[in-house]
């Protein structure tokens, strides 16, 4: 299940923090990822995107660090996404358990 979190930074951009558990046997992790939008901008989209400088190093990279690389050229702080995170085990473990 997919969790999705949207924020507004201070520079208008918003920005959708999207997080997929991935649950193995004895351990739990989150594959996070980022999508933004600009106020003048209709849809959400990659911080980087064939037009950006940094396109073709972000195509040579592992996915983790990909999706890293993303993650800092979205505008957010590290900060928010700890705050999401939390935010999304606590709802991930709360589903688990009523289950």
């Amino acid at each position: 299940m997919t969790q999705e979190k949207t924020m507004l930074l201070r520079t208008g951009r918003s920005v959708k923090i999207m997080a997929q558990p991935i649950q193995s046997q004895d351990t739990f992790d989150m594959q996070v990822s980022v999508l933004i939008k600009d106020p003048r901008e209709l849809y959400f989209h990659p911080p980087i995107e064939i037009s950006h400088p940094k396109y073709w190093k972000l195509r040579s990279l592992p996915a983790e660090k990909s999706r890293m690389l993303q993650i800092q050229y979205s505008g957010i702080s590290n900060k928010e996404i700890r705050k999401a995170l939390k935010e999304f085990n606590k709802d991930f473990l709360q589903n688990n358990s009523d289950n």
